[in-house]
């Protein structure tokens, strides 16, 4: 009974109202249900269908016609792809059957009654920012009305038109040819030469169409059709500007009949974390009509000058790899490529040390047809068995984390390279070393900084249904759009080693569903940990509690959020949001047997003069078991550039644009809006820093330097001592030889430094510790940790002043 009082005290999970007269979170009553009809459905209003002809997702690659050439990766040079981003032609409607009629016929600039309707607008672009329609802001609850799953409004949903034509180079002409668009918001229809290509949904993940049968000589027509609100919409109710279009890059690839369509790798260390077992497992897909005897795939590695790292190639014939039987007893071996390395560099977020897979295709009397490249890391990630905390290659890892949606107060969401260059530069420059994808994948660009500069990524579904709570978790009519979210991803991202843990989405309730999604990614990829916040509760055991059970706590009290009694067996981390001080040690300790890290995937909300007490958080989390990291909310203001009636620009809230439903939950960030950092970043990299210094013996001018870095010794530092005496600099002073060695510390005497000291004056001694050479991030000189100690304060003399004036006291209840 003490055990059942004690769990009703203390846990918590957002609370989701099953009864009819509140199907939403904030009690909105149920929309009145659609009666069926004679069958005649829209994709974008059926939950079955969320692609149509489109192509399986894979990882991101280029098709090269060289070894060299991939080496060199220059995707425009080539000679295969094309960007389509640029200025399309555009027309605009508020409503579905109120855009032009079949206006993918034909070619809409040159057609009458088309030419005068339609406008340019640039792609990649969110429609909103261009003049049409609104933005949205809202944090949770939809931005429409009604809320019926899966019909979407009829009086109010834009619908934006797209067209450009194409013209394919004539050494394409026997070439199979995609069309890839990289996210598309909300759900889109697209035509090639007048006839239907396809459909998808999922606005923050690639698509791709081949598009090889609807290819003409000279010019080729591309049109598409995007509404604003799908079916897709209901899992998709973020904490974010809701924007609508082609937001990401649009091109086309060729590739040769018989092409390497997919490739995975997975890297395996040893038990000392030494040697590696490399596996590979491409897909080949012949679309050529017949047989390809003596054909062969290659694999070399290449190091970080381009040498090779094998002897000679791994090989494998294309024959063997199209006619391989998956075996009815067991699963399949995953490596049709494998070798072992002996102690490869490996990668992690101190050391991201990258090599170059090269996969060629070569037909039978070795011609290359198709090569195709990635960056490969060789990295690790498991729990340590006594406390559970993180390894990566068997080094102790926190995850100094930040949530990081897409946003540019500009642009929306349709960020440039340059701009998600910008954020990831700065995420690293200020000691992050985690990033959250909230809450849904990035574009692929991020990911390549990612890997390149050591930033440790949770890559997370484009799955949230805030707003309904967990009831589309349960409907299996939207089962195979969760697995697709999640599958989707994975087949994408999978070869990226700065992704160290999958999610399964977020604030989306718990139920089959996201079971299901568990199911998958954890069969599929059995390399990371599965991460997914709102699997709390297991009804299955004993102790569990009901959220109709009056002991049940609110929705918004995330400190006291324990485990009921256990979170779910598919997860790999019991993962929370926004705790207080006393919220770790009480999951950390629960008594109920389990062992699993515990991960906070939002603290410190950064909204206004906050985000305080991180340092007494890590000082605590670092003494904790099982307590893993966290992740701040957010990276970045949310807000949108406006102009005043007098034409001054200024940063919008939710409500400034005349929404009908909005929230003004925007201004959160530790950035602000263009990426200035604020105060707050500045204490994250103190924090954060792998380097501090303190005072060992201050009147012997004795100074501990403490290197809590695992990897990094503090002579791949430059060392600078500056004294300032009343903010003034008098001494500047290079420490040569500091030589700390990873997760150990040294006392240094700079007693021969310090100067006399002036009785009236302040003293300060100040630590910089500078890049010693430049990095993909940050140029030599660049400083990544410093301490300031206080030598000596200031002797102040007090004068005592007599006044014949009285000094009188009043107090109140409210003041003194």
């Amino acid at each position: 009974m003490k055990k059942r009082i004690y769990i009703l005290s203390t846990f918590c999970i957002f609370l989701i109202h099953y009864n009819t007269q509140a199907q939403l979170v904030d009690k909105t009553p149920a929309a009145i249900p659609t009666a069926p009809t004679i069958y005649h459905r829209e994709p974008y209003e059926d939950p079955f269908v969320n692609g149509i002809n489109r192509d399986k997702s894979r990882a991101t690659a280029y098709s090269f016609s060289s070894v060299a050439d991939a080496l060199n990766g220059d995707r425009d040079k080539s000679g295969r792809y094309i960007s389509l981003n640029g200025e399309w032609d555009f027309s605009f409607a508020l409503k579905p059957g109120d855009e032009p009629k079949d206006f993918y016929k034909s070619k809409v600039s040159q057609t009458s009654g088309y030419k005068d309707s339609w406008k340019k607008i640039i792609v990649p672009s969110n429609w909103e920012m261009q003049g049409y329609d609104k933005p949205i802001y809202k944090s949770a609850v939809y931005p429409f009305r009604p809320v019926n799953p899966p019909y979407v409004p009829k009086d109010y949903n834009g619908v934006g038109c797209y067209q450009r034509s194409i013209n394919i180079p004539a050494g394409w002409k026997d070439m199979n040819v995609t069309l890839h668009f990289g996210g598309v918001s909300s759900a889109y229809k697209v035509w090639f030469n007048g006839k239907f290509l396809g459909y998808a949904e999922d606005r923050f993940l690639s698509s791709e169409f081949n598009i090889t049968p609807y290819l003409q000589e000279g010019e080729n027509i591309l049109s598409v059709w995007v509404i604003r609100w799908s079916a897709g919409s209901f899992l998709e109710d973020q904490d974010q500007w809701r924007l609508s279009g082609i937001h990401r890059e649009v091109y086309l690839m060729a590739e040769p009949k018989i092409r390497i369509a997919d490739f995975y790798y997975q890297t395996k260390l040893d038990s000392s974390c030494t040697d590696a077992l490399l596996s590979i497992r491409p897909r080949i897909e012949n679309l050529t009509g017949h047989d390809m005897p003596g054909y062969l795939i290659k694999a070399q590695l290449y190091d970080a000058n381009d040498q090779q790292v094998f002897d000679e190639p791994l090989r494998k014939g294309v024959d063997e790899i199209l006619n391989e039987i998956y075996p009815r007893l067991d699963r399949v071996k995953f490596g049709i490529l494998e070798t072992k390395i002996i102690d490869p560099k490996k990668w992690s977020f101190e050391e991201p040390n990258l090599y170059k897979l090269i996969l060629s295709l070569e037909d039978s009397i070795g011609n290359i047809l198709e090569v195709k490249t990635c960056n490969l890391g060789f990295r690790s990630i498991e729990f340590r068995k006594s406390d559970s905390k993180l390894l990566i290659n068997g080094k102790l890892t926190y995850l100094y984390g930040v949530n990081r949606p897409d946003h540019h107060p500009v642009k929306g969401k349709a960020l440039s390279r340059e701009d998600i260059l910008q954020d990831v530069k700065t995420i690293k420059q200020f000691n992050f070393n985690c990033v959250r994808l909230s809450h849904y994948p990035s574009d692929p660009y991020l990911l390549d900084l990612c890997d390149e500069f050591g930033i440790m990524v949770i890559d997370e579904a484009n799955l949230e249904t805030h707003g309904l709570g967990g009831k589309l978790d349960n409907d299996p009519a939207f089962t195979g759009a969760f697995i697709d979210r999640v599958s989707r991803m994975a087949l994408r991202d999978k070869n990226h080693p700065s992704i160290i843990m999958w999610s399964l989405g977020n604030e989306a309730g718990s139920g089959p569903n996201h079971a299901a999604m568990a199911g998958w990614i954890k069969d599929f990829d059995m390399t990371r940990p599965l991460h997914y916040e709102p699997a709390m509760g297991s009804p299955k055991e004993d102790d569990y509690i009901d959220p109709s059970d009056p002991g049940y706590l609110k929705s918004n009290d995330h400190s006291h959020r324990i485990q009921n009694p256990l979170d779910q067996y598919y997860v790999d981390v019991v993962s929370r949001m926004y705790p207080a001080l006393y919220t770790a040690p009480l999951l950390a300790n629960q008594p109920n047997g389990d062992h699993r890290p515990i991960f906070f995937c939002e603290y410190a909300h950064a909204m206004g003069n906050s985000a305080g007490n991180l340092k007494e958080f890590w000082d605590q989390w670092r003494k904790t078991p099982r307590i893993i990291g966290g992740c701040i909310w957010e990276f970045k203001d949310q807000a949108l550039v406006k102009k005043d009636s007098s034409g001054r620009e200024y940063y919008a809230y939710g409500g400034d644009f005349g929404e009908k439903y909005f929230d003004s939950f925007t201004i959160k960030g530790i950035v602000a809006a263009d990426g200035r950092p604020k105060a707050a970043m500045y204490e994250c990299k103190r924090i954060f820093q792998t380097v501090h210094c303190e005072w060992k013996d201050l009147t012997k001018g004795l100074v501990r330097i403490i290197n809590h870095s695992e990897i990094k010794n503090v002579r791949e530092f430059d060392v600078t001592l500056v004294l300032k005496e009343d903010g003034k600099v008098i001494v500047t002073k290079q420490l040569i030889g500091i030589d700390v060695a990873p997760s150990s510390e040294k006392i240094i005497d700079i007693s021969s430094w310090l100067p006399k000291m002036k009785q009236d004056s302040e003293y300060f001694i100040d630590f910089h510790f500078t890049l010693i050479k430049n990095e993909a991030w940050a140029e030599k000189g660049f400083e990544v940790a410093s301490e300031q100690l206080l030598l000596k304060k200031a002797l102040i003399k007090t004068r005592v002043v007599k006044s014949k004036g009285n000094l009188r006291f009043e107090k109140s209840e409210k003041s003194l």
